[in-house]
Formats: structure tokens, sequence, C-alpha cells
């Protein structure tokens, strides 16, 4: 007989003898007393009562910042259990992360003196934290077994690198290394290592005897809960190591080959609020409440595709994925979000290959990184994602509107990437901070550096530079009225790994639309007439004003759609021509304006005031 208590390398949450019988336990009481997060945790790292923020600035409590973290940052990014997060019961490192975090969305203090007492407190919280977790896991590498441990690492990383100084960015990517280093070293990595029976909280035996029935429930639950927080963290831990550093051009730790864990379980599950709530969605999603033989696991509920992560990705890239794999993607946009991390992983990394030989003019093809066999496979994986992205219909009400949208997002800069690679990576510019490499690719998009390195030194002296872009308009147009478009309230909950794929993005078409008024300028001056309307050229620049222009209009109501769009007047285009990009440049600031929360925002803007012609307010 498999129980959770036969768990091997991570504790287990609870023990049946614990359990009262014939009663649900509340969510409040959860934690206190079968959490994995109070097990076996040394005394001086855990805290047992709720406590106060000691700083003279503000009187809201860590509730508050608790409180303020589910509301805003979980929608996008559900890394802790939040029907079973309590602030009595958390352990005190966690906390100051979750506070950390959750303080960034209080509400802004008119007081400059006050908000810079907040920041400070903010930054020394992280910084104790951090250096706290970080001896803790010294002294003794098995405590990041415990998958409070885990989730506490990776929040004060997300901390460090998007809302802190170059300073704390590098000591972000230091403790990246920690984790990474201690996961292999315990085998972590491996579920069938760290965690044979991973898998038992999805059967018992005895569960028709009444007796056992509220025991066996509530202890599959919670055996459910510390299964998918280990899992779910490691995953993550691979995403931040392969996408994180990636605006700066630093090389991920780990391979995503070295994971294997099975994919995420259905987000669901994970939100449930107590163990009936969850048995009804397992009971939906599965079809079974139990399973009486282990080995049956093996073919059901999920295809062999949702065994890890490679396999996943693998078997999207056939014409022909399992249905399991599918629905399980369908089911979890997380597991459909690491799925395309890894693949935008494995793009950046036959580019950092392509971008080693030497430049050659032979190849014309746009999408010119991959071989037309690797671009069909590639192809494949991403339309049968973006099949489930449509599928889903979500709606801006949807719990899960934000986490899918990412995935909407994430699927454009794929795309883009396979013809427009990440300008860094092609010049070979590492930087030593996140900012410090949005920066310089902002000022490398003032260039056509792709096209040069492609075809330098036969290349002549005027480049053109449509690079596949034609082919991506639809997707780029598309992806331009979703960032320009969303409302305030989306843009505040908006994750900070969204905002730099957004801004990527609008780096882009900024380029693509400097280089389609270029050309056009160049007709211009030799033949003293405009570019037919079927000219690449003609096309970009018109499809990307559309877009901003309607962005502009949907500003000033009542204003109707611009007549100089596909004229064929010299004139009235070329009025158009001369506003295009200070038009665009004014959305771009926009942009930035609205994502001032990680402090992302206010940095591009800076950046933006340094170029010649976008002006410095």
């Amino acid at each position: 007989m498999h129980t959770p208590e036969a768990m091997a390398g991570i504790s287990s949450p609870v023990t049946a003898s614990r359990n009262p019988p014939e009663r649900v336990v509340t969510d409040e009481d959860f934690w206190q007393e079968h959490s994995a997060f109070t097990a076996d945790i040394p005394q001086n790292y855990s805290s047992s009562s709720p406590r106060k923020l000691n700083h003279s600035t503000q009187g809201n409590g860590e509730e508050t910042y608790v409180k303020q973290y589910f509301e805003h940052f979980h929608p996008s990014f559900p890394l802790l259990h939040r029907p079973t997060f309590t602030v009595s019961s958390a352990p005190k490192l966690l906390l100051k992360a979750v506070n950390a975090i959750g303080s960034l969305f209080s509400p802004n203090l008119y007081d400059h003196r006050e908000t810079q007492c907040v920041e400070h407190w903010r930054q020394d919280m992280w910084q104790t934290g951090q250096e706290e977790l970080q001896q803790m896991v010294s002294s003794n590498c098995s405590e990041i077994r415990q998958p409070w441990v885990m989730q506490a690492w990776l929040l004060y990383i997300i901390y460090g690198v998007y809302a802190s100084e170059a300073g704390q960015f590098q000591t972000a990517k230091r403790r990246l290394r920690q984790p990474v280093d201690a996961v292999h070293e315990v085998g972590l990595l491996q579920q069938g290592i760290a965690m044979p029976d991973a898998q038992a909280w999805m059967y018992q035996i005895a569960f028709n005897s009444p007796r056992d029935e509220s025991q066996t429930l509530y202890t599959r639950w919670t055996s459910y809960i510390t299964t998918e927080s280990m899992r779910l963290s490691l995953y993550t831990l691979v995403f931040l190591d392969s996408h994180i550093f990636s605006p700066c051009n630093s090389r991920p730790l780990m391979s995503p080959v070295e994971l294997g864990w099975e994919l995420p379980f259905p987000i669901s599950l994970w939100e449930a609020k107590n163990p009936h709530i969850w048995l009804l969605r397992f009971n939906e999603n599965f079809g079974l409440s139990t399973f009486s033989i282990a080995n049956s696991l093996l073919n059901v509920p999920r295809g062999l595709g949702t065994a890890s992560l490679t396999l996943a990705t693998q078997q999207l890239m056939t014409e022909t994925p399992d249905s399991e794999l599918l629905a399980a993607l369908e089911a979890s946009p997380f597991a459909a979000f690491c799925v395309l991390t890894n693949i935008s992983a494995l793009i950046r990394d036959f580019t950092r290959c392509y971008y080693q030989m030497p430049p050659s003019p032979s190849d014309p093809n746009p999408f010119h990184i991959l071989t037309q066999a690797q671009n069909k496979q590639v192809h494949a994986a991403i339309e049968a994602i973006a099949k489930i992205v449509k599928k889903q219909a979500y709606t801006s009400d949807s719990p899960q509107f934000l986490l899918w949208r990412t995935n909407e997002l994430f699927i454009s800069s794929i795309k883009i990437s396979l013809c427009r690679p990440d300008q860094l990576l092609v010049a070979g510019i590492v930087d030593n901070s996140l900012i410090a490499g949005m920066a310089a690719s902002t000022h490398l998009t003032q260039g056509n550096l792709v096209a040069i390195r492609r075809s330098a030194p036969l290349v002549s002296h005027h480049v053109g530079g449509d690079e596949g872009i034609v082919a991506l308009l639809k997707d780029l147009s598309v992806a331009l009225s979703s960032i320009s478009g969303e409302d305030q309230d989306k843009v505040a909950r908006e994750a900070p790994w969204v905002t730099v794929a957004s801004y990527n993005i609008l780096l882009c078409v900024w380029g693509a639309l400097r280089r389609a008024s270029s050309d056009i300028r160049h007709h211009l001056d030799t033949f003293n007439e405009l570019p037919i309307t079927s000219e690449s050229c003609i096309l970009i620049f018109n499809t990307i004003m559309e877009s901003v222009l309607l962005h502009s209009s949907s500003e000033n109501e009542g204003a109707t759609r611009d007549p100089r769009l596909w004229t064929v007047d010299r004139e009235a285009f070329v009025s158009l021509l001369e506003e295009g990009e200070s038009l665009f440049v004014y959305l771009l600031k926009t942009f930035c304006q609205r994502r001032s929360l990680w402090g992302i925002g206010p940095s591009m803007l800076a950046v933006l005031g340094e170029i010649p012609g976008t002006g410095a307010e």
C-alpha cells in the first residue's frame, strides 16, 4: 500500500494519526497543524503569531500586504497555495518575501519622505530575508527539500531582479546559483528520486470506509498541496533561469532537459478552497476519484507527454500531439507557459550558435535561424498552444485572464524571435542588469543590426529590412492592440516579465516602423513617387500606424479613422509619414508611464528621453 507518508526526500505535510476524524479542517487551521511550512523548521526561521510591520510610515499590518500580494500578484503568478496561506503560520522568511512584493501594491503616499521610508524598509527586509535564507540553506542543504524554502527563494529572486537597483540585481543573480546547485546536490530535479510516491494523493485503498473517508480525503488533499508546491517551484526555477536574465543576455545555469517532473496539474485543483471542492474538481478533470492500483497511473489519467517538460515540448513539435497532453495544457495555463518558455530557450540556443558562424548572404529566408524542418516543428508546437489559448475564449473577468494573456504575448514574442532575434544576442553584448540590458536593446533598435550581421561585409549601403515582419504583421498588430489597450487594473496586476516581453515586442514594432519609413523615403528620393501599396514597406507602415492611430482615437472619444491611412495621395501620406514615428514613441512612453510599479516603466521612460528625436519629457 502506498501512502503519502511514504514519500521520500520531502517531508509529508500530514500524518493520518494527526487528523481529527469526521471533521473538515478550516483554512486557518490547516498550516498551523499540518503544513510542510511549519514541519521541522528551525525555531528562528518560523513565525508562530501575527506580527505588525515595525516601521513608522504605515499602520498596515502584514495581513494587508499578504492580501495585496494575493489580489494583485498571485493572479499572474500562482506560486503559493492561496486557500491555506495564513500570516500566523507562514515561515518568517517566506512572509518577508510576500510582504516585500505585496507592499509594492500599496496606495501611493503623497508625502515624499514617507515614500522613501517605505522603500528603505522594503529593501532592508529583502536584504535581511534573502541573507538569512542563504545562511540557512548553506548550513544545511537539505532544507531546500521543503517547498516553502523554494517558494521564498524564488520570490526573493523575483523582487531582486525587477524591483531593485543594479547592486541588488547582481545579488539576486548570485542567489539563483545556490538553489540551482542545491537541487542538483539533493537530486530534487528528478521526481522519481526526490518524491517516489508523488502520485500517492491520486489514489488510496480504503476510500469506501465511512470511518476513514474524511481522514483519507484530507490526507490526499494536503499530500497534493505539498507535491504540487514543489512541482510549481521547480518549474518556476527553470523558467527564471532560462528567461528572467535573458534581457541582459546571461546564459542559463541549467537545462530544461534536467527537469524530470510531470507537468503541473489543473489550476482548478490548485485554487480549490477545501478538500471537498478539490475532490469535485478532481473528478471533473479526471473522471475518477480514486485509483486502487498504483500501476494504473502509468496511463491514467494523463498520457506520457505530460511526464516531463522535454517530452511535452517534443510531442507538441509533432503534428499529432496526444489529446491528454493538450488537455493538460488547457487545464493549466502555467504548464502551457512553461512549455512556451522552453521553446523560447531552445530558439535562443540555436540563435546563439547561428550568429557565431560567419555572416552569409546566401540564405534569403527571413526565418533564418532554424532549418525548414526545425521551423515546421517549432511552428507546430506554437500553433498547438495558440489553439488552446483561443479555445479558452477567456474574458477580462476570468480568474486566469492574466495567465492566458501572458501566453498570448509569449507566443507573439517567440514568433518574432524566429526572424528578429534579440539584438543583444546578435551583438554578443552582456549587460550587468535587467534595466541596462533593456536600455541597450532600445538603443540597438535604432539600427538594423540583424540584417547587417547576416550579410556583412557584402551588404550594400542600403539594407532593406522587413526581415519576415510581413509574415508577422497580423501577430504584431494583435499584440500591439492588446498591449496598448489594456485597462489600468490589468496593467497593475501584470507580472514584471510580461512587462519586459511587451516592451521587447514594442521595440520590434518600432524597429519595423523605422525601417519601413526609411525605405519609403528612400523610394521617394529615388523615384519621386510613393511605392505601390503592395510593397512590403507600405504594408508594414500602414498596418502598424493603423493600430497606433486606433489607440490614439480610443483616448480621444469621437475621433474617426485617419483618412491618410492607405491613401495614394502623396501629400497626405507624407504628412502621416512625418508624424508616424513620433506617434508611436508617444504610445511607447504611455506604456512606460502606466507601468511604474516595478520600476521598469520609469527606467525605460528615462532611456527613451535619451534618444534623439523622442523628446526628453
